[in-house]
């Protein structure tokens, strides 16, 4: 079986090999076993996809800390609304319910069409946890989730792939559909907005398309979000590694960072 993916979809590969390579290490710092199963069925020929480039170690410290930021994230809202509704945009292979499911919530995986139906490969659908095969720059895809619970939507590595155009759209199109939630959303600065700067981007034929300096800046897309905090990468990476620990001094401002954002009720 081939991997059929576009440019963007495939560096959800990414993420995966990487939480997979960790999650095999002694004293791993994020555990996801479903990562682990996929990788092990490339690394076996079952798939056709050559990942030898998909794990350097900048990449690594970046994933791991915003694994753990978006977890971390995702579970205290859980504790507040444990009823919530969790809409994981652009979720590609990714595996976040497992790791953070409450017991409670229902939970909606969205992508586009190529990346559902390799998803649909090693995922199955529950009671509390779905597939919408959609794009998310048009409301279609939010008419199968109901609208009158409180929505955490994760937008986590997706909207630096997107014109401030495109980012615009989809942020009117939660903030319309959903009476009221939080949005967590990664975000990256204009000066790292270049492919060959990322150790593992300049392999895959994605692009980026528009970065912001403060997360202030989706505030004039969307006049319903309130930004409630807005947590650098480094934050966490720096509690790990002694790179960490100089690129919080030196880089403060340009890794990729977490913003969390409310609207509604």
């Amino acid at each position: 079986m081939d991997l059929q993916l576009g440019a963007i979809q495939k560096t959800a590969l990414i993420p995966l090999v990487i939480r997979a390579n960790e999650t095999k290490r002694k004293n791993a710092r994020i555990r996801d076993k479903k990562a682990l199963e996929i990788l092990n069925a490339i690394e076996t020929n079952a798939l056709k996809i050559d990942v030898k480039h998909f794990d350097s170690f900048f990449s690594h410290e970046g994933v791991v800390a915003r694994t753990i930021l978006f977890d971390t994230a995702v579970s205290n809202l859980l504790e507040t609304y444990p009823n919530a509704l969790c809409v994981n945009l652009g979720c590609g292979l990714d595996d976040r319910f497992s790791r953070v499911d409450n017991g409670k919530c229902a939970w909606f995986n969205i992508d586009l069409p190529d990346s559902i139906a390799v998803r649909r490969n090693f995922f199955s659908e529950t009671q509390r946890e779905s597939m919408i095969s959609g794009d998310i720059l048009t409301p279609d895809w939010t008419e199968c989730i109901p609208a009158n619970r409180i929505a955490i939507v994760i937008a986590e590595g997706l909207l630096m792939y997107f014109s401030r155009a495109q980012v615009k759209a989809i942020l009117n199109n939660i903030t319309d559909a959903f009476c009221g939630g939080f949005l967590l959303a990664e975000l990256m600065h204009p000066k790292m907005m270049n492919e060959k700067m990322h150790d593992t981007i300049r392999h895959t034929n994605a692009k980026f398309g528009w970065g912001t300096q403060s997360g202030k800046e989706l505030l004039e897309l969307d006049e319903n979000l309130e930004l409630l905090e807005e947590i650098n990468f480094w934050q966490e990476a720096k509690k790990h590694t002694l790179a960490g620990k100089i690129g919080s001094v030196l880089l403060k401002n340009l890794n990729n960072r977490l913003a969390v954002y409310k609207w509604g009720k």
